[in-house]
């Protein structure tokens, strides 16, 4: 998040709480890269790659680099950098470096500097705060039979694409709870109720199956299916898309770039050129302990721009966020919270001024929403 502006009517003398968002993405804004030698010139072309890389996770759009405006940015990406290395090929991370003479380029840029790029540019911003994807890889053999890619076979493209996109997945144990649970057959046939079952395990709030199987040319044809918890994504229902690819390389990255797409679309803002007001509701706040929790959490999200305190009476906290995209993110984000849980959605039809001497941007006039949370504390 950009500079927060903040009039607090209490607690002025304390120090934040240093709990961290554990559902935060990390590795944003750092990206590393294969060049040809250490001269200046393929320093600058990593740097150049690097930064189109940041761009690719930060704002969930895979052709970034013809967005208008951006080739400059690139051509200038030294600007946005704080530091970079280069790193031994034992250290290569997500690249691939298999029969790679080349070096490794470790670059490390500037959030806020990054951050502000995107919104001079008018480019869509995913949040940092991620669903985790339960990830399930079945293979059709060419017997006939069905069998779970463990851990152990699966192509490294999987870990790199799902990185190269920021987004977090997991794969399953396959222990024998797993076993018990759901067989390959079952995750073939994409037995919903198997698969949220065995999904329950792991608290994932949406899973992926990937499914392939071998044709007569040598290519694939393949498929993949997103689901989650409630059985649905975002009000549209599940997911499926069948493709075909000339590699399991080639079907896992496909498959994984129109899954994030998917969530990109639903995840991902505009900075707005007016500001939103965002009333926020909060009770049982019992201790100074809960308040800097909620306030290092309503920090952390990239949509809020400012945060000013209405009112507290009792347990009860009234928050007015400034917000600078749609108002429908906020609210998954506050959803996804586990320590936040949603008691109803209020209506107001006031216009709410900030005092003349609050830092928060000026709003006119406002949008404003109202939504009720209940804090539950970390135990």
């Amino acid at each position: 998040m950009n500079l927060i502006h903040k009039t607090l009517l209490v607690l002025c003398l304390f120090s934040l709480s240093q709990l961290t968002l554990a559902t935060a993405v990390e590795g944003l804004y750092s990206a590393t890269v294969e060049v040809a030698d250490q001269s200046r010139s393929q320093r600058q072309q990593g740097f150049s790659q690097a930064l189109a890389d940041v761009l690719i996770k930060t704002t969930g759009t895979k052709d970034i680099a013809a967005r208008p405006g951006v080739s400059q940015a690139l051509s200038q990406a030294s600007n946005y950098m704080v530091k970079y290395a280069y790193l031994p090929q034992s250290d290569a991370g997500s690249v691939d470096t298999q029969a790679s003479s080349g070096f490794l380029l470790s670059v490390q840029f500037a959030r806020a500097a990054v951050d502000e790029l995107m919104r001079t540019l008018d480019l869509p911003i995913w949040p940092s705060n991620r669903p985790q994807v339960l990830v399930w890889v079945v293979e059709q053999t060419r017997s006939g039979g069905y069998r779970f890619v463990d851990t152990d076979d699966l192509p490294r493209r999987l870990e790199e694409s799902f990185q190269r996109r920021g987004l977090p997945y997991q794969l399953p144990l396959y222990d024998l709870d797993d076993q018990l649970t759901l067989n390959a057959v079952a995750a073939w046939s994409l037995n919903q109720r198997q698969l949220q079952s065995a999904a329950k395990r792991y608290g994932a709030d949406h899973w992926l199956v990937l499914r392939y199987s071998p044709l007569s040319s040598g290519e694939l044809r393949g498929s993949w299916y997103l689901a989650g918890s409630t059985g649905d994504f975002s009000g549209n229902g599940a997911l499926l898309n069948t493709l075909q690819a000339a590699s399991t390389n080639e079907f896992l990255n496909i498959s994984v770039d129109q899954v994030a797409d998917r969530f990109a679309q639903q995840m991902t803002y505009f900075a707005n050129v007016e500001a939103n007001l965002f009333r926020l509701v909060v009770d049982n706040i019992g201790s100074f302990a809960d308040f800097t929790q909620l306030d290092h959490f309503l920090e952390g999200l990239q949509i809020v721009n400012g945060i000013h305190v209405r009112s507290i009476e009792g347990d009860t906290l009234v928050l007015d966020l400034v917000t600078e995209g749609d108002s429908r993110v906020l609210l998954r984000a506050l959803n996804k919270e586990p320590r936040l849980s949603r008691v109803t959605q209020m209506v107001t039809t006031d216009v709410v001024e900030l005092p003349a001497s609050s830092s928060a941007p000026s709003i006119s006039p406002p949008s404003t929403s109202f939504e009720h949370f209940r804090w539950q504390a970390a135990r």
